[in-house]
This record gives C-alpha cells, sequence and structure tokens, in this order.
C-alpha cells in the first residue's frame, strides 16, 4: 500500500492516478485494435475514446462530490483525483447516454463498439482497482480474521484497523470477466452481447462485493422506502445493469434483424 509511488523535486506521483493513466492506456488500445477490426478509422475511434473518457470521468467524479458534498471546497478540488474520488457508476450515468449520442452522430457501429468496449472496460477497472488498494480508497469492513489488512496513517482508509482488502476481490473479479468477455467475443451471435455479458457480470460481482465494503458513508440505496438493506452501490447494480440489458437485449436484437433484412 503506496499512495505516493514517488516524487520528483517535491511533486508528489500518486499511484492511484498512475495506475488510472496505465488502465486508460491498455483499455484505449484494446479499443482501438478491436475497433480497427470493425472497418472504423482509428482516429474516430480515438476520438470516441476520449471524450467518452472526460465525460465518464466528469460524470464519476460529479457523483461521489455529491455523495461526499464537504470534500470538495473550491472549484479546483473538483478536478484533483489524485487520491482518489470516482464513483464508478457515476461514469455509466453519464458515458452510456452520451457514448450513444456521439456514435449515432459519427455514424459509427454502435454495438459492435460497445462489444469492443466491454472486452477493455473490465480489464481497465481492475487495473485502477489496484490503484484504490494503494490510495486506501474505496476500503473494505473491519475483520477479525486474518483476511485483513491494514491501511497505513495518510491513506483514505481508517489506519490501524483491520480491514477487508475488497479492493484486492475487486480486481480478481474484475480481470476473470475481462478474460471471460475477451474469450466470448469470437463467438458472440449479435452485437452488443459481450456488452450484455460484461454487464450482468459484473452487477451480481459488486453487488456480492458490496457486503465487504466498509465505506458506506456513500449511502443507502432507497432508505426512506427499503431502510439500511441495500447499499447506493449495490441499488445502482441491480437498476442499472436491469435498465442496460433490457436496452441492449432489444436494440441490439432489432439491429441485428434490420441487417439480416437488408442482406
Amino acid at each position: 500500500m503506496h499512495p505516493i509511488l514517488f516524487d520528483i523535486n517535491g511533486f508528489e506521483i500518486h499511484t492511484y492516478g498512475f495506475m488510472g493513466g496505465i488502465a486508460f492506456i491498455v483499455g484505449a488500445g484494446l479499443v482501438l485494435w478491436r475497433g480497427k477490426n470493425l472497418g472504423v478509422p482509428v482516429e474516430r475511434t480515438a476520438d470516441l475514446i476520449f471524450w467518452l473518457a472526460v465525460l465518464s470521468l466528469l460524470g464519476a467524479r460529479l457523483v461521489f462530490v455529491l455523495q461526499n458534498p464537504g470534500v470538495v471546497t473550491s472549484p479546483l478540488e473538483f478536478f484533483d483525483i489524485r487520491g482518489g474520488g470516482l464513483v464508478f457508476y457515476g461514469s455509466f450515468l453519464v458515458g452510456f447516454p452520451l457514448g450513444f449520442l456521439l456514435m449515432h452522430r459519427w455514424e459509427m457501429p454502435a454495438f459492435g463498439i460497445w462489444d469492443a468496449m466491454a472486452t477493455a472496460f473490465p480489464l481497465s477497472h481492475g487495473i485502477s482497482r489496484l490503484g484504490c488498494y494503494a490510495a486506501g480508497c474505496c476500503y473494505g469492513a473491519p475483520t477479525g480474521t486474518e483476511a485483513g489488512v491494514q491501511f497505513p496513517p495518510g491513506s483514505l482508509a481508517p489506519s490501524g484497523v483491520n480491514l477487508y482488502p475488497v479492493q484486492l476481490y475487486e480486481a480478481g473479479a474484475l480481470f476473470l470477466i475481462a478474460l471471460l468477455c475477451n474469450a466470448f467475443y469470437r463467438y458472440r451471435r449479435f452485437d452488443g452481447q459481450v456488452m450484455l455479458l460484461y454487464l450482468s457480470l459484473y452487477a451480481v460481482a459488486r453487488a456480492v462485493l458490496e457486503v465487504f465494503r466498509g465505506d458506506v458513508e456513500r449511502g443507502w440505496f432507497l432508505r426512506d422506502q427499503l431502510g439500511e438493506v441495500l447499499t447506493w452501490s449495490q441499488g445502482m447494480s441491480i437498476v442499472l445493469a436491469a435498465m442496460a440489458i433490457a436496452v441492449f437485449f432489444v436494440a441490439a436484437r432489432r439491429a441485428t434483424s434490420g441487417t439480416a433484412a437488408q442482406e
């Protein structure tokens, strides 16, 4: 656990941000390669990746700030994510609808591109979770078992407390999902099917992993109606997965049927 990777003349390079950069490079490279195989110009795919990265990052940061309003005290601090402060589902809320709009505007094969991204998302996300572990964000609940770890002072997790290394659990789950999605990619029967697989697997994994999470300050899902039954992320896992699966299943099937009819 090393929140600061190294120091260059007083300028600290945070492990969280560094791993985020590595995650972006790996994921972008994979999407560019698959996009080229789909017949999409590399320049157009690169434009899409850039804008989706920016918009998704803003969405992830915005949701975190809304959930933790006291964290940001100035406009500049909103953009300081070197030590953590992103909510994964915030990127979904912003990235998916705007991604569809951009692909429609640029006349790109939307569901084919989403499949390519589904092979990259879990891989990039898994790498970034290693950065979370280094920074101590997204930490686990206290445990009395030998499976727990203690974060040092200065990390985002409580120091001196035995906590589940849930970041590593999630990274392992994401790498497994990435392996499955990439192996399944060549066997997909219609565009959008790999994204369906990714969304389904991640929703289940995230809902289970929330049991081991300890940063419950993000709140509860529909607390007034359900009480403290589902964390915010568990609730979002269920809702977003259901919505995304429905949209991708219906729309991708129609798109495939339409292509077959033209042939």
